[in-house]
């Protein structure tokens, strides 16, 4: 037996999620995994990326027993809602 699914074309919209912060910028260490604090969610994006590059640099300044650590990643998150124009079933949590 066979089962047939019918799909439509709805249309959605994308946009930033008012439940959720705005965006995060934080910043990890590539030696041993550490990331800086988390921010403040009245920060504004300029605020937060200064905030990443100053523990930057003070974690670079410290002794470890391996050496110091001078490569890191910035990590910028952003979130999003989809909202469809119409209902379409029940959303996940």
């Amino acid at each position: 037996m066979t089962h047939r699914r019918r799909y439509r074309y709805v249309e959605m919209s994308l946009a930033p999620d008012p439940e959720a912060t705005p965006y995060t910028v934080r910043a990890r260490c590539l030696a041993c995994d550490d990331l800086s604090p988390e921010p403040e969610p009245s920060e504004s994006i300029t605020a937060q990326h200064e905030r990443a590059q100053r523990w930057c640099t003070r974690h670079a300044a410290r002794d470890y027993a391996d050496g110091r650590h001078f490569r890191f990643a910035a990590t910028v998150t952003l979130r999003w809602r989809v909202t469809p124009a119409e209902d379409i079933g029940p959303a996940a949590l």
